[in-house]
C-alpha cells in the first residue's frame, strides 16, 4: 500500500525531539499532523502539532480509533518508550495483547515490527522515520571541523565491526572503543547512559553508533543528537562516528556546532 499524498499524518511519539522534527518537516509539506504521545513526548510536541492526544501505551486500539476519527491513514513512529521505565506500567488492551502474542522475544526490533505489522492490517501506511525529515539523514564523510586521527580512524573501522555484531544479536546500537579495546557495549540503557559509564574507565572513547543488518526504515533508525555529544564531552570522549544514509542527526546544526565547541570529531562513515 502506497502514502497517500494528501490529508493528515498520524505521530505515534515517545520521548525525544524526533516527533517534533517530523511534525514539522509534515507542516512544511503543508500536511496537518494528529499526534498520540504515548510516553514522555516533548512539550513542544503540544504547541506544533495540529490535534494532540495521550493514549496510555499499550492501549493501541484507542491509538487506532483516534487516528481512524481524524482521517488519517498514513503514520510515523517517532521517539524512545524507555522499556524499564514502562514495563512495569503497561496495561495492554486487546489490539495490545494481540502484538504481545505475535512476539518471539522482548527486544525493539522484534516488538516495533509486531507493532507495525498491526497497524498496517487495521488499514494505515506506516511511513519511514525520515520521510518528512530527509535533512536529517547522515551524509558520508566529517562532519564538523575536525576530521578523527589515524588511531581514531582505526578504532572506528574496529568499533564499527563490533557495533555491528551487536546490533545483529539486538542487544544495542553503540559500543565506545580505545586503542582497540571494547570500552562499553549499549544494551537496555541506551547510548547516553553506555557514553557515561565509558568515561568512567578512559577518556579519548570514540563511540560508533550503527544500524541494525537488516535495519527497517520505518522504525528505531540510529539517532544522535546535541544530548550525545553533550554526555560524550562530559565523559572525555574524543569521536562520535555514525553510519551513513541510516542514522538521523537530530537539531542537526546545534549538534554539529556543539561537537565542534568540545573538539569532538563528528563522522558519518559508509554502511558495511
Amino acid at each position: 500500500m502506497s502514502a497517500p499524498a494528501d490529508g493528515p499524518i498520524g505521530v505515534i511519539a515517545g520521548r525525544g525531539v524526533l516527533p517534533v522534527e517530523i511534525a514539522e518537516g509534515a507542516h512544511r509539506e503543508g500536511r496537518r499532523v494528529v499526534c498520540v504521545n504515548v510516553f514522555d513526548a516533548d512539550p513542544r510536541l503540544r504547541e506544533v502539532a495540529d490535534d494532540y492526544q495521550t493514549v496510555a501505551l499499550g492501549q493501541l486500539g484507542a491509538m487506532v480509533e483516534t487516528f481512524r476519527a481524524r482521517g488519517v491513514r498514513e503514520i510515523v513512529l517517532a521517539g524512545k518508550v524507555d522499556k524499564l521505565a514502562a514495563a512495569g506500567a503497561v496495561a495492554l488492551d486487546a489490539l495490545g495483547l494481540l502484538v504481545a502474542s505475535r512476539l518471539t522475544d522482548f527486544g525493539d526490533a522484534s516488538i516495533l515490527a509486531a507493532l507495525v505489522t498491526i497497524l498496517e492490517e487495521s488499514g494505515f501506511v506506516v511511513a519511514p522515520q525520515a520521510r518528512y525529515a530527509p535533512h536529517l539523514v547522515a551524509a558520508s564523510g566529517v562532519l564538523g571541523r575536525r576530521a578523527p586521527s589515524s588511531d581514531e580512524q582505526r578504532d572506528i573501522v574496529f568499533g564499527a565491526r563490533i557495533a555491528a555484531a551487536v546490533a545483529a544479536l539486538d542487544i544495542g546500537q553503540a559500543v565506545a572503543v580505545r586503542r582497540g579495546m571494547v570500552i562499553a557495549v549499549e544494551a537496555v540503557e541506551g547510548t547516553d547512559a553506555m557514553i557515561a559509564r565509558a568515561g568512567a574507565h578512559t577518556r579519548g572513547a570514540v563511540v560508533v553508533k550503527v544500524g541494525r543488518p537488516r535495519q527497517d526504515p520505518r522504525y528505531d533508525l540510529p539517532a544522535v543528537g546535541p544530548q550525545t555529544v553533550a554526555g560524550l564531552a562530559a565523559a572525555g570522549g574524543a569521536v562520535l562516528a555514525v553510519e551513513a544514509e541510516r542514522t538521523l542527526l537530530l537539531e542537526r546544526d546545534r549538534l554539529i556546532a556543539q561537537a565542534d565547541d568540545a573538539g569532538i570529531a563528528l563522522v558519518a562513515v559508509p554502511h558495511g
